[in-house]
């Protein structure tokens, strides 16, 4: 198979909630769990028998419906996924778990409990600092759903099982962070369209078959380059961005994304959980949770953030950082207000751009990035 048949395939999986890899998943009997944050551990819902998915949208989805529930002044993101719920897409699902990531997502919550209605819906509250001191709050929230999860299915979720599930997830995590490195290269492997959206697959399809897909794709890919001229090189960072159209905007103008310091971009997989201690698996998976580098809903973590940023940079020999949010996304909007002072005391050009979820402004990206690449000499 070739690198370009390869990502054909990843494409078509995140082009659309119900991918073939989910329909054949679905239709052999397995059970598919949806989950919005990253603070929600893969590895329980693994552990239990089922085909974790994280929740993702589509654009040209009208938000009508899920409007009548939700402010206008709600994120697109959290309302658009709602109104796919609403509409019958995400009817694939056993069930949902969210959390309390924003205000947004948690009013979202309120819809899914009452108003689409899967067999099982589970809500976590996560503390909104990572100190140690609030540790056992959240582990026990993840004690919580493991219980809620064996009461639904009639398992038993077995410290075995959970070891099984981490070793699978950390393979994953393996294979996306050999990727992820091959973009360090002078002329990466992939482009930043394409890793995003092999990343977004990792969370929407069954594992052994995307890293099935993964043992193919990367000895082509070390052996391999981009074509094309690119005039600058660029991390993309900012809040909630599952959308590889939007990035192909972006290079198409000579920007080429080799990073994404994102949850559904390196946040995702740069830490590995720890096998070897022999510990409680359950405590494991929720120290690597809790304790990575920080999204904007963590109060305290801001510093941490801003050094892992520099330090991608940094890695990926990148010229810039492209800041992205969507509109009343009110996290990230705190966070812009510090990266822009930050990033500027420490002379790193950055672009902030502000957009609507599903909706690619092809035109305003376009002339807002060929500005930036020309304000830094590109």
């Amino acid at each position: 198979m070739t690198k370009e048949a390869i990502l054909e395939k990843i494409t078509d999986v995140v082009k659309i909630p119900m991918n073939d890899y989910v329909a054949d998943y679905v239709k052999s009997g397995g059970k598919v769990m949806g989950y919005y944050c990253t603070y929600i551990p893969e590895e329980i819902f693994t552990a239990a028998g089922l085909l974790p998915y994280r929740i993702h949208g589509t654009t040209g989805v009208d938000t009508g419906e899920a409007d009548a529930y939700l402010s206008a002044r709600l994120c697109t993101f959290v309302r658009t996924s709602v109104a796919m719920g609403l509409d019958g897409t995400y009817d694939f699902l056993e069930g949902i778990v969210l959390t309390q990531a924003c205000d947004h997502i948690r009013r979202g919550a309120d819809v899914w409990r009452n108003k689409i209605k899967r067999p099982f819906y589970s809500f976590l509250s996560i503390p909104r600092t990572p100190r140690e001191w609030v540790f056992d709050w959240y582990l026990e929230e993840l004690k919580r759903l493991k219980a809620e999860l064996e009461g639904h299915l009639g398992v038993v979720i077995t410290d075995e099982k959970l070891a099984d599930a981490i070793k699978i997830h950390n393979d994953i995590r393996e294979r996306l962070n050999t990727i992820s490195d091959m973009r360090t290269r002078q002329k990466p492997p992939v482009t930043g369209e394409e890793a995003l959206s092999i990343t977004i697959a990792s969370m929407v399809m069954p594992k052994g078959e995307f890293i099935e897909l993964m043992d193919k794709l990367i000895p082509i890919l070390d052996d391999s380059e981009i074509d094309g001229k690119y005039r600058a090189r660029f991390i993309l960072t900012g809040g909630e961005f599952d959308e590889p159209d939007y990035i192909r905007t972006i290079e198409e103008q000579g920007g080429l994304v080799v990073g994404e310091d994102l949850c559904y971009g390196s946040r995702t997989f740069r830490d590995t959980i720890d096998e070897k201690s022999g510990g409680d698996p359950m405590e494991a998976i929720a120290r690597r949770y809790f304790f990575k580098v920080s999204c904007a809903r963590m109060v305290g973590g801001f510093t941490d953030r801003l050094e892992s940023i520099k330090d991608m940079l940094k890695e990926k020999n990148a010229d810039g950082i492209l800041f992205q949010r969507i509109k009343f996304c009110d996290p990230w909007a705190s966070d812009a207000h510090n990266l822009k002072y930050s990033l500027k005391d420490a002379d790193i050009p950055t672009l902030f751009l502000e957009r609507e979820y599903g909706v690619l402004a092809k035109g305003q990206v376009q002339t807002r990035v060929q500005g930036f690449l020309e304000s830094i000499g590109k």
